[in-house]
């Protein structure tokens, strides 16, 4: 029984969609005791049904706490962006570094973010050139322009809320809106996307974080 209970619970984990239908009551239990059946390679449909039941409430639903989060929450939206992603070395930051301070304190909009393999350049179409110009060819890993930058300002309890980046990446995800990068640092979550869906992005959030937008 114990053995059952264990893999209904990893399959149902592993499975978003299953346990999100699961959590929020709209799930018929019999039905899908039937289908784990054979995704599980059992005949011991009430030991299966019986882990079923049992699942939310071991598992609940944190769905109204990232609601009330993101109702919490405010956004800033930047248009007319570039990325640029040179290798990682110690070279290369000490020149990012120069341009960090150059671009951001002129006033400029500038975001980095230092990956394994490279470091992440994300600037204003007007700095664009001259940020490219100190980078050779070779050191280029990726150049995309075009783009926009979503920025979600949530409350602190995020940092404990669990799942939070992920419910937010849904939501743009259901809508249609394909998310090129996404960086969470501290109360920030940041999403770069082409641009052409950045009002869609804005229109959705925005909803959702009951009309807050800081414009920059």
């Amino acid at each position: 029984m114990e053995r059952i209970s264990r893999r209904v619970s990893e399959y149902l984990s592993s499975n978003p969609c299953a346990m999100d239908a699961l959590q929020s009551g709209i799930v018929n239990y019999s039905s899908l005791a039937m289908y784990l059946m054979k995704q599980l390679k059992t005949q011991n449909f009430n030991a299966v049904l019986a882990a079923i039941k049992r699942y939310p409430e071991r598992n609940p639903s944190l769905e109204s706490a990232y609601k009330s989060a993101l109702n919490e929450s405010r956004i800033e939206a930047f248009y007319s962006m570039t990325n640029l992603t040179v290798r990682n070395s110690a070279d290369n930051f000490e020149k990012v570094s120069n341009i960090y301070s150059e671009i951001f304190g002129s006033g400029g909009k500038i975001r980095i973010v230092q990956g394994s393999q490279g470091i992440v350049i994300v600037v204003d179409k007007k700095n664009t050139p001259e940020v490219r110009k100190q980078f050779p060819p070779e050191e280029i890993l990726s150049f995309r322009d075009d783009l926009g930058e979503l920025v979600v300002i949530s409350p602190l309890i995020i940092e404990k809320l669990r799942g939070y980046v992920a419910y937010v990446s849904s939501i743009l995800a259901v809508n249609g809106i394909n998310v090129y990068q996404v960086a969470s640092f501290y109360n920030d979550v940041t999403y770069i996307m082409d641009e052409k869906y950045m009002n869609s992005a804005v229109r959705v959030i925005t909803k959702l974080t009951a009309g807050k937008r800081t414009d920059p």
